[in-house]
């Protein structure tokens, strides 16, 4: 009995650490983003943009939270432009975004 009081509250810790461990994590949005005509349906971490020939990126963004634009590919560096949830807009031509 008492080796199944220890499993049974064993296992309560691990979910509760699980548990806490889970809202940390990226989460997408919900809707639609437009991206220099690509559509991206709940889109979630860091997107790679497809490139034109226009000096910016044209967006739509129809989710429920703000993309924040890079000049590179991976999302790293410092933001160079956003755009708010259910806005449009044309920041500088950007390589990728997140949406936070």
């Amino acid at each position: 009995m008492k080796l199944r009081i220890a499993g049974v509250l064993g296992a309560a810790a691990v979910a509760g650490t699980v548990a806490v461990l889970v809202p940390g994590t990226a989460q997408a949005a919900t809707g639609t983003l437009v991206s220099n005509g690509r559509v991206l349906v709940n889109p979630t971490g860091c997107v790679r943009i497809k490139l034109t020939d226009e000096d910016t990126t044209v967006v739509s963004n129809g989710t429920d939270q703000t993309a924040t634009f890079y000049a590179s590919i991976d999302c790293s560096g410092d933001p160079i432009g956003t755009v708010a949830a259910g806005a449009d807009g044309t920041p500088p031509m950007a390589g990728s975004f997140t949406i936070n």
